[in-house]
């Protein structure tokens, strides 16, 4: 699918060769996020170390994501990966084949690489078991943040599930968050702790006709 929303700007559907470039940008993208600071303190490798993780992510946790990417005047600045419905399957036996990628990832200290299993097994387990659309990710580059890329992304994922009759889940770990989500129709249905003393928000929005 390719829709053109203003002259500069396009959405598309990623595939395939678009891993690099997903992983790259939702990198960038996720250097400050509350959750991947908490699982990655390390400011100066924090980047590198998020491209690594989310290339890792998009591989193995959310094999069945349908992604879509904002290219502006010719450039992927912002992404939405969403897990499909019917995808959620049990990501923990997936997590210990990869376990020495993801040792080596957070240099092979395991308290950490524990730590960020926990994250991960805390946030599948708190998905509804309703069919929905899960929003993974959704991140805009620095340089075009303010630019309205993430906004046509989340409405282009709403519009597919709402034309599905599906509902939506995501997460957000901000108070910012959880009333941005909300102009949207999103409510707040649990939240739960997680590394670094955090709170995360599962929000759900049903489907509209």
């Amino acid at each position: 699918m390719q829709t053109t929303t203003r002259k500069d700007l396009v959405l598309r559907t990623a595939s395939g060769e678009d891993t690099a470039t997903l992983a790259e940008l939702l990198g960038t993208a996720y250097r400050d996020e509350p959750r991947m600071a908490a699982l990655l303190p390390d400011q100066a490798h924090r980047e590198a170390r998020l491209r690594k993780l989310f290339s890792l992510l998009l591989d193995h946790d959310h094999p069945t994501h349908r992604t879509e990417i904002a290219v502006l005047r010719g450039q992927p600045r912002a992404a939405a990966v969403w897990d499909q419905p019917g995808g959620q399957t049990p990501a923990l036996g997936r997590r210990i084949a990869h376990l020495p990628a993801l040792l080596s990832l957070f240099r092979w200290h395991l308290r950490d690489t524990v730590r960020a299993i926990e994250a991960f097994n805390a946030t599948d387990s708190h998905r509804p078991d309703e069919p929905h659309w899960h929003l993974f990710a959704l991140g805009t580059a620095p340089q075009a943040r303010g630019g309205g890329l993430a906004r046509a992304l989340l409405e282009s994922g709403l519009a597919r599930a709402d034309a599905h009759d599906t509902p939506v889940y995501l997460e957000t770990t901000t108070h910012a968050g959880v009333a941005h989500f909300e102009r949207f129709g999103f409510r707040v249905i649990h939240e739960f702790p997680v590394a670094g003393g955090l709170t995360v928000y599962g929000m759900w929005r049903p489907a509209r006709p």
